[in-house]
């Protein structure tokens, strides 16, 4: 009895009943929100942020005083003379203090390392940004992928009854010898090719299904229900604006140059290391030696470091970060290719599923038609099984080609959106 509740228990802290009430029609908001907190990509690009911030932290410890303190304890033993006798013992010495310094200048080392990490903190926020709109344009895909998926479930289902209903009538005009046998074999046959379909359409559901919980980083209830927005409203994007939209918005550019930034600050904090350090120090020491007690004391100062040579790490050290920042270029130029690439292929296969629809929809009408009047040929005797046949598979395949086409315009518009950097 404990282990069943344990479960139980244990399947609520994993999948929260109040997100998923199976009384309720999950929208593509809802998908979106659960997907932006449990899916793990964002989880990393989160811990990236952190170890950056953390990074421009203790670059930025350097300009604080550094303050320290220390104690200790020395027990020291042995012969001692005192006149003309020799005492065998121990003294002890007890030192107390601290010790403050304090960087007062270093040529911009410290604020050029500083300033290159707050742009490496820029870069992370970018890349968290676009580690959520991933996530987003996924959980967008799979939860019309799934739609598209119940929609073609439903045509199938529909189709495999129209292909039932037409092996009774072949049966029943073959029993009254208006109909050869053929007419019966034939339509049994397209019986079991849409039970085929319908298989496999069953199938891909099942499939949209897994791929939806991996989107959204969670499991869904077993009679879980999804808003069907598949319908279009169709929208006008021009593609100059498009391509400007994305060079100011997308996150991998715009981290891509917070890169280049941070590569800049470094190299310049490579150079100014062939330069001198200033710093002060101050400090108070309490001294205490029994049996005789000591005077305390303090110390202030101001040092002057240079460095002269240090087996040419210093060289190296800018030919490093000289090469990080070719790199860094290199780098923001291939995601300027790669955006205006994206913006222009989404772009174009939005255009192409607008058309897509226009024609399937078309299609789909002519297809319906061409059935009906087939159905009306065959009952009144003057036209084939096989007509009818063509007829239902033509509206079937008609039907999910419309279906693929509304799937492949969302895509693209959200696609496309994510190109430009606006996905919300």
């Amino acid at each position: 009895m404990l282990e069943p509740m344990k479960n139980y228990f244990l399947l609520c802290l994993l999948f929260p009943v109040s997100v998923f009430a199976q009384s309720d029609t999950m929208t593509l908001g809802q998908c979106v929100q659960i997907a932006l907190k449990h899916n793990p990509s964002v989880r990393v690009a989160e811990g990236g942020l952190e170890s950056s911030e953390s990074s421009l932290e203790l670059s930025r410890s350097v300009l604080f005083p550094q303050i320290s303190g220390q104690a200790g304890l020395t027990r020291n033993g042995g012969t001692f003379i005192l006149g003309k006798n020799e005492l065998n013992g121990y003294y002890d010495n007890y030192t107390t203090g601290f010790q403050a310094q304090q960087l007062i200048f270093d040529f911009g080392k410290t604020i050029t390392r500083v300033a290159g990490s707050a742009d490496l903190v820029d870069a992370s926020n970018q890349d968290l940004r676009s580690a959520s709109e991933d996530v987003v344009v996924n959980t967008y895909i799979a939860y019309f992928n799934y739609l598209a998926a119940a929609r073609v479930l439903e045509v199938d289902s529909e189709t495999v009854q129209q292909a039932e209903d037409h092996l009774k009538q072949a049966q029943a005009f073959f029993k009254a010898g208006t109909a050869p046998q053929y007419d019966v074999v034939n339509a049994e046959v397209t019986v079991a090719n849409a039970n085929v379909n319908l298989i496999q359409a069953r199938d891909n559901l099942k499939i949209a299904r897994v791929q939806l919980e991996n989107a959204i980083g969670q499991r869904l209830p077993e009679n879980f229900v999804l808003s069907d927005n598949l319908e279009v409203s169709y929208v006008s994007i021009d593609l100059h604006t498009a391509m400007e939209t994305a060079l100011k918005n997308r996150p991998e550019l715009l981290s891509s140059e917070a890169q280049v930034e941070a590569s800049k600050q470094f190299l310049a904090s490579a150079w100014t290391a062939n330069l001198p350090n200033i710093s002060g120090s101050a400090g108070y020491n309490w001294h205490n030696l029994q049996p005789q007690p000591l005077p305390s004391g303090w110390n202030i100062g101001v040092t002057l470091t240079l460095p002269i040579f240090e087996g040419f790490a210093l060289n190296a050290g800018i030919d490093q970060a000289n090469a990080n920042l070719k790199t860094a270029e290199a780098s923001n130029d291939l995601v300027m290719q790669s955006l205006l690439l994206d913006v222009q292929q989404q772009e174009f296969a939005l255009e192409e599923a607008s058309e897509s629809i226009q024609a399937s929809k078309k299609l789909v009408e002519s297809a319906d038609e061409a059935l009906r009047l087939a159905i009306g040929r065959y009952n009144s005797g003057i036209g084939t099984a096989l007509e009818e046949t063509d007829a239902q598979v033509a509206l079937a395949n008609a039907r999910i080609a419309y279906i693929q086409a509304l799937y492949n315009y969302n895509v693209s518009y959200a696609k496309l959106e994510r190109a430009m950097g606006t996905i919300k």
